[in-house]
């Protein structure tokens, strides 16, 4: 029987960085390794606002990124 195991856990932020030559958004983005996986929604979101307090870009958007291994 196969089974999934969680490998590891990020958050990625998208930062704003301006308007390119055609006026499209251009966007930044970073990320930090080592997130606890069972981290809830809560707790994400205040070290999400945490660590891009520390940023002088604008923040657009944050991702928490999964990554599982499927072993058969």
């Amino acid at each position: 029987m196969a089974a999934i195991d969680l490998k590891d856990t990020r958050i990625r932020f998208q930062f704003y960085k301006g308007l390119d030559g055609d006026g499209k958004p251009v966007f930044e983005y970073k990320s930090y390794s080592y997130i606890n996986g069972t981290a809830s929604a809560d707790d994400v979101n205040s070290t999400a606002d945490s660590l891009a307090g520390l940023s002088e870009k604008t923040l657009s958007n944050v991702e928490v990124v999964k990554r599982f291994d499927v072993n058969a």
